[in-house]
């Protein structure tokens, strides 16, 4: 008995909350304390308090609201990031924002979790970041990061092979099967115009005609 209470006191992972609500924060604390394996060491209501108990309290992970009326909870995170870099950060945030999560991922949190997630699934994704892991609580997070990771990646090969927007336009046309003249009618250009363009884009594809310009764009997201 004596030997699992040991194990149970060491593997205690150490939590600060940051939020402004008393119930939020208190509620968070009673949750997370009933497991054997929690220990909620502090409370923070701003940043500048956060920011000197965690360097105070030491804890393993600072668990920051996104939604507090005094303070950015992801400007906070940064400078925490910044001044705790042993310490794990991860935001707890009550909407869906699209930017706020980008954002979140661009400054190197450790987790970004939704309100709507159970205790159980709280208790878990905090347990993960606690083991090395960056953790997302939502499916419909990680949908955003991956449909945003393959417009990045999309855009990023278009800039590296030098094709613009229009370029993109001409080879979803061609993807479709648009003669050069079809597509001067959609596009109001002559069909020599087209076939100039289409050249520029074999040449900057690699490509010596169409069905190979289309096959390249597809394999690299392109269209």
């Amino acid at each position: 008995m004596a030997i699992q209470a040991l194990i149970s006191e060491n593997a205690l992972i150490r939590i600060l909350v940051v939020a402004d609500h008393v119930i939020l924060r208190q509620g968070i604390l009673v949750l997370l304390n009933k497991e054997d394996d929690f220990d909620v060491v502090g409370e923070a209501e701003d940043g500048k308090t956060a920011l000197m108990l965690t360097t105070e309290l030491k804890p393993h992970i600072v668990l920051v609201d996104t939604c507090l009326e005094i303070a950015s909870g992801l400007g906070i995170a940064q400078q925490l990031l910044r001044s705790s870099p042993s310490t794990r950060i991860v935001l707890f945030a009550g909407s869906n924002d699209e930017n706020l999560l980008f954002e979140a991922l661009r400054i190197g949190v450790h987790g970004y979790l939704q309100k709507t997630l159970s205790i159980d699934d709280l208790r878990k994704a905090l347990r993960a970041v606690q083991c090395g892991e960056r953790v997302l609580g939502e499916s419909q997070a990680v949908t955003q990061m991956a449909t945003e990771f393959h417009r990045l990646t999309k855009e990023q090969n278009r800039l590296n092979r030098g094709l613009g927007a229009m370029e993109i336009k001409l080879l979803s046309f061609a993807s479709k099967g648009y003669t050069n003249k079809e597509i001067g009618k959609q596009l109001f250009w002559s069909e020599i115009q087209v076939k100039r363009k289409m050249q520029e884009i074999y040449r900057k594809l690699q490509v010596t005609d169409r069905a190979q310009a289309v096959a390249e764009a597809m394999r690299q997201g392109l269209i």
